[in-house]
């Protein structure tokens, strides 16, 4: 810990305390979801996507067909609760003791 001052108010920041951005995808799947496109890790922290090559493109195109992604965790049709236990709590509950804390949707 080292100690700050700020104006007449001392104040105390962690020092050498690194954390790294966490990464997850929520999959809710729908009546029309494409199942043949994605596949997921048996390890829950990867996930593939595949689409099918566009041939009104032409014989000879460049499109991407294919994506990796690995994450910290995949959440398939999860609830709301435990997204919330997996992804948010910690943070909530960091940013409640005054530290920094981002969540992107």
């Amino acid at each position: 810990m080292k100690r700050r001052k700020n104006g007449n108010k001392q104040y105390f920041t962690r020092m050498g305390t690194r954390k790294k951005v966490h990464a997850f995808v929520r999959v809710k799947p729908t009546d029309d979801f494409a199942h043949e496109m994605i596949r997921y890790g048996d390890d829950k922290r990867s996930i593939d996507i595949h689409l099918k090559k566009d041939i009104r493109r032409g014989v000879v195109n460049n499109q991407q067909i294919d994506w990796s992604f690995k994450l910290d965790g995949v959440l398939h049709d999860a609830s709301q609760d435990l997204v919330y236990e997996t992804v948010a709590k910690d943070v909530v509950s960091q940013a409640l003791n005054g530290y920094n804390g981002n969540l992107i949707n």
